[in-house]
């Protein structure tokens, strides 16, 4: 699981929250994109390996605006 906190005027995220395996390998993207203001779109934009754990927080950035279930990688 991953959950971003943002402030909703200026999509800034503010803080991440994850509960995976290796998390402590994944959380350090979230820190350096928090100490420079990072924003969703600064996440969605990033290219991210697939599959991965740090694509989570790109699907977490993601789930702002659509529903990951309908994402081509996440689909059943």
């Amino acid at each position: 699981m991953a959950k971003m906190v943002i402030n909703k005027d200026t999509q800034e995220v503010v803080g991440v929250s994850l509960v995976m395996p290796n998390a402590g390998e994944v959380i350090h993207e979230a820190a350096m994109a928090m100490r420079f203001h990072a924003k969703l779109d600064d996440f969605i934009d990033m290219i991210h390996v697939y599959p991965t754990m740090a694509e989570a927080l790109k699907i977490a950035a993601i789930s702002y605006f659509k529903d990951p279930a309908k994402l081509s990688c996440c689909a059943e």
